[in-house]
């Protein structure tokens, strides 16, 4: 999602269906972004990516769900910073965007928000 600093935030807020892949060493191979509307029709819009996604996914030969080890990258599309990004306010730590999701040591998987 991406909020615009506005008073109108639901003229810009938008949801995106993002797919990142990455090969078995976990370095980016490419990354496809769909945006899918808009918070003023939010169900929709959600609804829309959440479409989108399957598809993208159901599209992927060899898919398999599993724990995987992941690389720094990062791509912009439609203004908005995509990927898992290095850090270093404070602690060094790899924050995940747009959800600026962080992820700190020992690197388990778990996040703050």
């Amino acid at each position: 999602m991406r909020y615009a600093r506005t008073g109108d935030r639901f003229s810009h807020t938008y949801w995106y269906a993002v797919l990142h892949t990455f090969d078995v060493n976990g370095h980016h191979l490419g990354t496809r972004i769909r945006r899918a509307g808009g918070d003023h029709d939010r169900r929709a819009a959600i609804g829309a990516a959440q479409d989108r996604l399957r598809r993208w996914l159901d599209a992927l030969r060899d898919l398999r769900f599993d724990d995987i080890a992941i690389r720094p990258f990062y791509i912009e599309s439609d203004d908005v910073l995509f990927g898992l990004v290095i850090e270093s306010e404070g602690d060094e730590h790899a924050e995940l965007y747009p959800d600026r999701l962080g992820f700190y040591e020992p690197w388990d998987g778990s996040y703050e928000t």
